[in-house]
């Protein structure tokens, strides 16, 4: 068992994911029957699968069973203890001929329930190797848990949920350094007269209107493409990719024309300027490419706030008519 431990904590280093998947492969170890996993976490009132593998698991991958239900993970998360299948009881995967759900328990909380199945066998031979393997890997899967926990609080800003200033300049200068030929553009955005809103109502109404701001950066972003962050104070800025500059600068005007409109609770009209720049084209590099934005974003404020201001390759910058 001293090599299991090993490898959990060694995946516990990478991932809480990674634990899990070493778990599998200790599971299978222990009982060459098994050809089925699910695991299962507690939302509330219910039990959701966060894990599968296996052919038999295809479609099972987005389960979910009620806490109160008689399905061998929601007993076994009740009463803190292994359950295993008995004849005639209904299965979570319908071709299962045996299975065995066993709780992942840490201080008399179960934070997780293990379901190892298969369609091969009528018993699983060595249900107790299956419940040693789960019980061996709920510290090092609750240590990665933590772990992840603190780089998501390190990582992403607590009012707005988009990243923290630090964590946006590490994915900005990896996507730089990392481009090749790929066009890059930053979006360095500004709530204009945002000092205006703390002084006549309050921080808790500023507080409302950055979070609305961050919204709707996330409804003009494009999902597992762009990246928001916080620049700090009312600034926001938004990574574009795999769009042409001039295509960034369009997707730019439309976002401040939603911001014009957007209801913020509050009896003013608020709205935003923006500045674009572009990799490799106005920067050479990613300090760069920030400065440049933050120019373009400076004359857009300059020349009546609530506008796109862009920079110019070699020439400057402009205005978006």
């Amino acid at each position: 068992m001293e090599e299991v431990f090993s490898l959990f904590v060694s995946a516990a280093r990478r991932s809480s994911d990674a634990v899990l998947v070493a778990l599998d492969v200790a599971t299978r170890a222990a009982e060459p029957a098994v050809d089925a996993v699910l695991f299962f976490t507690s939302n509330g009132s219910e039990l959701s699968c966060r894990f599968a593998c296996g052919a038999r698991t295809e479609h099972f991958r987005e389960l979910r069973i009620a806490c109160e239900s008689i399905a061998l993970p929601a007993r076994a998360a009740l009463i803190a203890a292994p359950v295993a299948l008995e004849r005639g009881e209904r299965r979570v995967i319908p071709s299962d001929r045996a299975a065995l759900a066993v709780p992942m328990v840490s201080e008399r909380r179960v934070c997780g329930v293990w379901y190892a199945a298969t369609s091969a066998a009528r018993r699983l031979a060595k249900p107790e190797g299956i419940a040693r393997v789960v019980r061996v890997a709920t510290e090092p899967y609750l240590l990665a848990l933590e772990r992840e926990a603190d780089r998501n609080e390190a990582t992403f800003d607590a009012l707005t949920g988009v990243l923290t200033p630090r964590a946006f300049r590490r994915m900005l200068y990896e996507l730089v350094a990392d481009a090749g030929g790929a066009v890059i553009s930053l979006w360095f955005v500004d709530t204009d007269r945002f000092k205006s809103i703390n002084d006549e109502y309050g921080h808790a109404a500023g507080d409302v209107v950055l979070q609305r701001m961050a919204s709707l950066l996330r409804a003009h972003a494009v999902p597992e493409c762009d990246a928001i962050g916080r620049k700090g104070g009312d600034e926001f800025c938004m990574l574009v990719r795999g769009s042409q500059k001039v295509q960034a600068i369009e997707r730019a005007r439309r976002f401040c024309d939603a911001v014009r409109v957007a209801d913020f609770g509050l009896p003013v009209h608020l709205t935003a300027s923006v500045g674009v720049a572009a990799f490799p084209f106005d920067a050479h590099d990613a300090a760069a490419l920030l400065e440049a934005a933050d120019a373009a974003m400076y004359l857009a404020k300059r020349s009546g706030r609530d506008r796109v201001a862009y920079a110019v390759e070699g020439a400057g910058f402009a205005l978006y008519e």
